[in-house]
């Protein structure tokens, strides 16, 4: 899930924005605790348990970081409060100074004779009526300093209690970051408790991952065989139909051998108005694509990288493994055509989708509710994730720009 501009949105936005963004992140905390409990029944240390517990501590350490820049955001605010509330209290002790004076000189002038003086020596009758008006307008500018000097000091009780409230979120706030320091404290023993007991199961752990491996290089084949073929269908589409024109603009049959033949890159060959326009609609939501599943987090991700347990071994991941609930449906992250539903062995059966010049994959499904030539709508269900033997239920999720591999993180909405 991405966080909108903090210098485009007001500070209480921004502490709402900050908020829900770490109800995120708790709730992927949850889920991995979920799949840690799933994963413990089995009484089995297994390289799952591992991950689950890393994406914890990684998760964690953002929860932190969340939290201290709702703190931070809070002090802005909190010096805020402070100089609005000084800057009140300056305006009060000058509206109290000017009020004393206008009292000062109410008193001095209290005789009503004085008063009458002051108007009948007056050199005019419109004279006269100006001093009427100066006795009743300064009269009123006293009354009018006494209404201001109680809404000022109310403004300041007001303000005083918004201070209040904002250094009671503070506590809250430094609360839940000792809270979740102390539970980060503990996933990193467990993380290195479960390493321990993986690093003494190397034998098993490396046959594991070399069937992995050999099943992810198998799917990898079968997508790169599947992407090449719609290709070239789609080449051959398009090539037909541009001989058909010509052939109408010369006069010659569809079949003619006299017929110009196309001249761009065969790769680029069945890029028709309607695959340009769904390419660009795709790239359009890049950052913005929802998950495949509802609830999820990134197990392993993209590209290559050393193995959790053993030294000197780098694994390759074509997409990102996202681990989800038992029984969770998987989904369509955009709309487009389902080009193939088909079985590899060690990744169940998979679903393909086409996005104009690009390609989804969804691996490791129990059962696809979809049929080949299909056209699925964003966040259409297309199946049910698998859970294997050991408990571990992940949805392998790819993304192809024609025959490049793409990161899904990028493109995922976070």
């Amino acid at each position: 899930m991405h966080l909108s501009t903090f210098g485009q949105s007001t500070p209480s936005n921004q502490r709402k924005e900050l908020e829900n963004k770490r109800k995120e992140l708790l709730e992927k905390i949850s889920l991995a605790k979920k799949v840690l409990d799933d994963t413990r029944k089995k009484q089995k240390t297994t390289v799952t348990e591992l991950k689950a517990i890393t994406n914890k501590i990684k998760t964690r350490e953002r929860v932190i970081s969340n939290v201290k820049q709702q703190v931070g955001l809070i002090d802005n605010q909190i010096q805020e409060s402070r100089d609005s509330i000084a800057l009140l209290k300056a305006e009060l002790e000058k509206l109290k100074q000017e009020y004393a004076r206008s009292i000062l000189s109410a008193y001095k002038s209290r005789n009503v004779y004085d008063k009458m003086m002051f108007v009948f020596s007056a050199n005019s009758f419109n004279q006269a009526i100006k001093r009427i008006q100066y006795l009743n307008q300064y009269s009123d500018y006293r009354q009018r300093q006494a209404e201001l000097i109680l809404r000022t000091q109310k403004d300041i009780i007001v303000a005083l209690n918004r201070l209040i409230d904002k250094k009671r979120d503070k506590l809250d706030l430094l609360g839940i970051e000792v809270s979740e320091k102390k539970e980060l404290e503990e996933d990193k023993q467990e993380e290195s408790r479960v390493l321990t007991a993986l690093q003494q199961k190397e034998k098993e752990v490396r046959k594991q991952l070399a069937e992995n491996q050999a099943a992810a290089k198998k799917l990898n084949q079968a997508i790169e065989v599947l992407i090449a073929k719609e290709i070239e269908e789609a080449r051959k589409r398009e090539e037909a139909r541009r001989r058909e024109e010509e052939a109408k603009k010369t006069g010659s049959s569809a079949t003619s051998t006299t017929a110009s033949k196309p001249t761009a890159p065969a790769k680029d060959l069945y890029l028709t108005p309607e695959v340009v326009k769904m390419s660009a609609d795709f790239e359009l939501n890049k950052n913005n694509l929802p998950w495949p599943v509802e609830r999820g987090y990134i197990a392993e991700p993209f590209g290559t990288h050393g193995h959790p347990t053993l030294k000197g071994v780098q694994v390759n991941n074509n997409g990102v493994d996202i681990s989800t609930q038992p029984g969770a449906t998987v989904r369509s992250v955009f709309k487009g055509k389902v080009t193939k539903v088909f079985n590899v062995p060690g990744m169940g059966k998979i679903v393909l989708i086409s996005h104009g010049k690009y390609f989804t994959a969804y691996a490791r499904l129990a059962s696809v509710s979809v049929k080949e030539g299909q056209q699925v709508d964003s966040k259409q269900t297309i199946g049910i994730v698998d859970t294997d033997d050991e408990g571990v239920t992940e949805v392998q999720f790819q993304i192809w720009l024609m025959d490049k591999k793409l990161d899904p993180e990028e493109w995922l909405k976070n």
